[in-house]
């Protein structure tokens, strides 16, 4: 145990990595591991982008403030890039463009040569060159007489919605403010609780900044943000304040509910002693197995290790059986083999938990099993050793079991009783049949109302909403992928055309293909460049000199077609660049993005009828997978219950078992058919609550059964062990994590359910055996 906490403290807790997305609670897809390898690496850099849009009522005054707070962020360190002015990189791209220019075309330039319509696009550079739309391009009339450089240049903006490049920045207007877009990259992972100690302090202080900015016009100042870390800070600080505030309030209750029914300190501190090394046990394999552990395996991992404290409870409530002659020797001999009973029955529901392929199961699995075999060993070989009770307990406790006993003992099966219990059965079983099953996993976690209605503000400026679904697209070489992703642009500017969606974002946008840039080299070798041709027509009408058009063609001749080294080496592929994904398991790939779908029926017959080509949609997929979990789980559910029978009927005997389980089946019933009355959901969660109901009920049911040469204790220790679960669990009820609140309120109801049923179960085991029966 030393060595345990020395592991724990010097080298487990200053490295300890709280998890806190609840996607991370779920397994990957099996089959396409290449698919799920690429979307994983999509899904963390997309995860580190964060937006903002800073608002005024001019545009001046956005661009002020806006400038203001990119360079607080910049300053700050806490981001890897701020982009304010999409023009910034016009010089990078003009670079880049002039080694390549013989080889690009925009979209539209290229179909219309294909069409060999250059007259219009002779008529076009025209209409540019002697109208104030040619001083708006990149490049000036000798450079780019044709503005052929300039229309591929301008097609590299990224889709944002309704944001519309205004100069250097893209701008929203909602008619009452001006809005300037700037698009942040974290440096890390946001649920990396390092970056959010960074992150979140530079946001307040750029928005502080870029309000003052404006000066006595402060007011008029907006700012609307979007972001995954943000979220995750809120969701980071809600559960330790939750872990703090419940942790409180448990701790007080059960000091003064142990005080008063032991009347001394020390079953609280050896209490503290066991639970203190059960959590450490739990965290520190679970740190090593996993590398980091999920704040949900630390509650409910935490909680459970309370059923330690009952393991001490019933050690040392076993004192009111003989308080004259008890030792502590003599009480492992009496309660040590129910507890040891007990743990196995519950050992065996979690080892089944680390054989499926769910990683937050695996996680409370892993930390539970350590957690309750470190406690119980304490239990039963530490206190023997540092118990000393030398003076006579207080008299509350038997008191409180002797009350209970009797109330036992005054219960009889009347007609009134069977009547309201048929009641309240028929009240159950509608109930059950009015259960809504929600596996939808954006109704397990929630965020706080200021942070929602940003992003439906962020989602109504850009007339488009954070999608959910992209596309993956995977093939066997780089140029393949080019390709491949170019004949799925294709089929999504058919889908725009037909109002099916809004806007997509591709890298062949920046990057062609080579056939595709060859193709385009042919068309203006053959009516551009060539003697005769377009350029040198067109550059003869404005009145250019031989010599500028010869540097024109020369140019065009010494140009090269872009590579992707290239291309991913040069600073313009900045805002592309999250979605070439490279090299993933020995497949290049990459992602187009989309943005206000329609009809996704549509999106996926376009997946089907391409190779290469997969629509992912996580939201969905998720839920498909808790789908299928839950209905795994309520299975598993089954085995564990006929595994325990089993176990149990080598101690007691088949005869006894239906009384042991019976219990536990019926808090589940009731519970869920109170949720059924009552609308409230039911999820995995919900599944993963009743599994530990289930140990606690067998528990309850061992020690009553063990215990009843010395009921009015065994009694007592059952009641204050449910007590102390309730207060653990029950507080639960009110998070503000839905996960976590589902998890609480199923326990509240099945653990105070599963006492009165134990209750009754020992009585009637009781009478049956007075009878003779």
């Amino acid at each position: 145990m030393l060595v345990l906490v020395a592991l724990c403290a010097g080298v487990v807790l200053p490295n300890l990595k709280v998890e806190t997305d609840i996607l991370a609670l779920l397994p990957t897809e099996r089959g396409d591991e290449t698919a799920e390898a690429a979307v994983d690496a999509f899904s963390q850099r997309l995860a580190r982008k964060q937006l903002f849009l800073v608002g005024a009522t001019t545009a001046q005054r956005a661009r002020l403030a806006a400038q203001r707070f990119t360079d607080v962020l910049e300053k700050s360190g806490a981001f890897e890039r701020v982009d304010l002015n999409v023009a910034s990189r016009a010089s990078d791209q003009l670079d880049l463009y002039k080694a390549h220019r013989g080889y690009l075309l925009g979209d539209r330039d290229l179909e219309m040569l294909r069409a060999g319509n250059v007259d219009l696009l002779h008529r076009e550079a025209l209409r540019a060159a002697y109208t104030p739309a040619g001083l708006m391009r990149p490049l000036s009339l000798a450079e780019d007489p044709l503005g052929l450089a300039a229309d591929f240049i301008l097609q590299q903006v990224p889709a944002m919605g309704a944001a519309h490049l205004d100069g250097a920045n893209l701008v929203v207007t909602d008619g009452e403010r001006v809005h300037i877009l700037i698009v942040a990259e974290l440096k890390g992972s946001p649920f990396a609780g390092s970056v959010q100690e960074q992150v979140i302090p530079a946001i307040a202080a750029a928005t502080a900044q870029a309000r003052d900015a404006l000066g006595t016009a402060s007011a008029d100042f907006k700012l609307v943000s979007s972001g995954v870390v943000q979220h995750a800070d809120a969701a980071a600080r809600r559960a330790n304040a939750e872990i703090q505030t419940f942790g409180t309030l448990e701790t007080i209750t059960v000091l003064v509910l142990l005080i008063v029914v032991f009347g001394a300190l020390r079953p609280l501190l050896l209490g503290t002693l066991a639970f203190t090394l059960a959590t450490a046990a739990g965290i520190t394999l679970t740190q090593f197995m996993f590398g980091r552990v999920h704040i949900l395996a630390l509650v409910f991992g935490s909680s459970l290790i309370g059923g330690v404290i009952d393991y001490s409870i019933h050690f040392f409530a076993d004192r009111f059986r003989d308080p004259d002659h008890w030792t502590p020797a003599s009480a492992v001999e009496h309660v040590g083999s129910a507890i040891l009973l007990g743990l196995t029955t519950t050992l065996l529901g979690y080892a089944v938990l680390v054989i499926v392929p769910f990683p937050g199961l695996r996680q409370i699995a892993v930390f539970c099993i350590s957690g309750l075999v470190v406690g119980c060993g304490t239990v039963l070989c530490m206190y023997p050793l540092l118990t000393r009770w030398r003076r006579k307990p207080p008299p509350f406790g038997p008191y409180v079991g002797r009350k209970l006993d009797e109330l036992m003992q005054r219960w009889r099966w009347t007609r009134p009783t069977i009547a309201v219990c048929l009641a309240l059965t028929v009240l159950i079983v509608i109930g059950l049949t009015r259960v809504q099953i929600q596996d939808d996993v954006r109704a397990l976690q929630s965020s706080p109302p200021e942070l929602l209605a940003n992003e439906r503000a962020m989602a109504a400026l850009l007339k488009t909403g954070v999608e959910s679904r992209f596309f993956l697209v995977r093939a066997a070489s780089a140029e393949e992928l080019l390709q491949r992703e170019e004949a799925l642009s294709d089929k999504l500017d058919t889908l725009r055309a037909a109002g099916k969606l809004a806007v997509y974002t591709a890298v062949t946008r920046n990057l062609p293909s080579l056939a595709t840039q060859h193709e385009a080299h042919d068309l203006l070798s053959k009516r551009v460049y060539v003697e005769g041709g377009l350029l040198q027509r067109f550059m003869h009408e404005l009145g250019f000199t031989d010599d500028a058009i010869r540097q024109r063609l020369a140019e065009f001749a010494r140009s090269e077609p872009l590579t992707p080294d290239a291309w991913l080496a040069s600073p313009a592929a900045e805002s592309y660049r999250s979605l070439w994904l490279g090299v993933v398991d020995a497949q290049y790939a990459s992602v187009v993005t989309l943005g206000g779908v329609k009809d996704v029926s549509a999106l996926q017959d376009v997946a089907h009828a391409m190779p290469g080509v997969r629509l992912i949609d996580r939201v969905n997929g998720v839920t498909e997978v808790l789908r299928s979990y839950r209905r795994a789980m309520s299975w598993l559910l089954a085995i564990i219950y006929c595994v325990a029978g089993c176990v149990l009927a080598t101690r007691f005997g088949w005869r006894d078992v239906p009384l042991l389980l019976l219990p536990s089946v019926l808090a589940t019933g009731f519970t869920l058919g109170v949720f059924g009355w009552f609308a409230v959901p039911v999820n995995l969660f919900t599944l993963l609550a009743l599994w530990l109901v289930l140990g606690l009920g067998i528990d309850y049911g061992i020690f009553l059964r063990h215990g009843h040469t010395a009921r009015t204790t065994a009694i007592l220790s059952v009641t204050l062990s449910a007590v102390t679960t309730l207060i653990a669990f029950g507080l639960l009820a009110f998070s503000a994590t839905p996960f976590i609140r589902s998890i609480g309120l199923t326990l509240l109801l099945s653990i105070t359910f599963s006492w009165a049923f134990v209750m009754l179960s020992c009585l009637t085991h009781l009478r049956s055996e007075g009878s003779g029966l």
